[in-house]
């Protein structure tokens, strides 16, 4: 097994795979802008489950998307199998570090499987690969985590380029919107995957009552279908100028409200990360986890976390979310706004 650098020079298309989250796929996304920002004649395949499949559909940097349908069960995963098997791809990058996605990647017929060192695998998923990139620290975010993969394959200087893909209908329909809405407006994302990242929704109906009565901004609920229930609740406490997006845009859309957007407040969610993968400056509620590593990725983002005295809001502590009161994040939103 070589776990050195790249030794014998980067072919023309290569195989990605990253199959989820959306999160990790929005920041795994600079893989393919940095490689492409190297060499752009590289032609960029990705092995992505539906759900985050539109984050790669017309992206500027993703030649061919390979959609694993788990829907279908076993015969979803031969599909996807028969799928990259059948392009031949000679290099394969497993940025997901699990099972599954080691397995998908080594079954493409990759003469080359390079996945993370074995202090970040998980899962034996080092058993799949043939090289692997140099070891690094945990704690690393995990967008510079990712960059490693383009520094192993040869990049002097990979760096964050963040991109999205849009369509003149998502535009559009996003322009429309933020014009209803009166102006740019602060975008809250309600839910979250994880119950320990999500914030009461009664409170975040509490802080968008309060920003539009103080800062007199327009505020937008968004999330997923699974998250209307906890849009009607908070909507009853919002009150006026308050408006309901949750369910009702594509990822896409999602991503062009952002770039019109004031501000986005919400948890360490799939939504916080297209915002600022859009550009959108970030209020981050965290409980537990390790905001340097999963957190807003650069400058000018504020994180929300309730510690004991004397121990780093930035470290891995078992903070709960909940123990965020509405008016902490209330100030710190007022203290984003101010520094914009």
């Amino acid at each position: 097994m070589d776990e050195s650098g790249a030794s014998d020079g980067l072919p023309r298309e290569l195989l990605v795979v990253r199959l989820g989250a959306i999160g990790d796929v929005v920041n795994a996304l600079v893989v393919a802008s940095a490689l492409r920002a190297w060499r752009p004649e590289i032609r960029i395949a990705w092995a992505v489950h539906e759900l985050a499949a539109p984050l790669l559909v017309g992206h500027p940097d993703v030649a061919r998307v390979h959609v694993w349908r788990r829907s279908r069960g076993l015969a979803g995963f031969r599909d996807v199998v028969r799928e990259v098997r059948e392009r031949r791809y000679p290099l394969a990058l497993d940025l997901q570090r699990l099972a599954k996605s080691a397995l998908l990647a080594r079954l493409s017929g990759a003469r080359r499987v390079v996945g993370f060192d074995l202090g970040r695998c998980k899962e034996w998923s080092f058993l799949w690969t043939t090289e692997r990139i140099a070891a690094g620290p945990r704690s690393e975010h995990m967008v510079d985590q990712y960059l490693s993969f383009a520094r192993h394959l040869g990049a002097p200087t990979p760096r964050a380029i963040h991109r999205l893909p849009t369509t003149p209908a998502a535009d559009a329909r996003a322009a429309r919107i933020v014009e209803d809405f009166g102006g740019p407006p602060i975008v809250i994302g309600l839910g979250a995957s994880k119950p320990e990242k999500r914030w009461p929704v009664e409170r975040y109906g509490q802080l968008a009552r309060e920003l539009v009565g103080k800062c007199g901004v327009p505020v937008c609920f968004v999330g997923g279908p699974a998250d209307r229930e906890g849009a009607r609740i908070a909507l009853e406490v919002a009150g006026p100028r308050v408006f309901d997006l949750v369910g009702a845009t594509s990822l896409v859309e999602l991503a062009a409200i952002c770039r019109r957007a004031e501000l986005f407040v919400g948890g360490d969610t799939g939504p916080m990360h297209i915002a600022v993968a859009s550009g959108l400056r970030a209020v981050v509620l965290f409980g537990p986890g390790d905001p340097r590593r999963t957190g807003p990725y650069g400058a000018g983002h504020r994180i929300v976390r309730v510690v004991p005295p004397g121990v780093d809001p930035l470290g891995i502590v078992d903070a709960r979310i909940e123990d965020v009161s509405v008016e902490v994040a209330l100030a710190e939103t007022r203290a984003a706004l101010a520094a914009i």
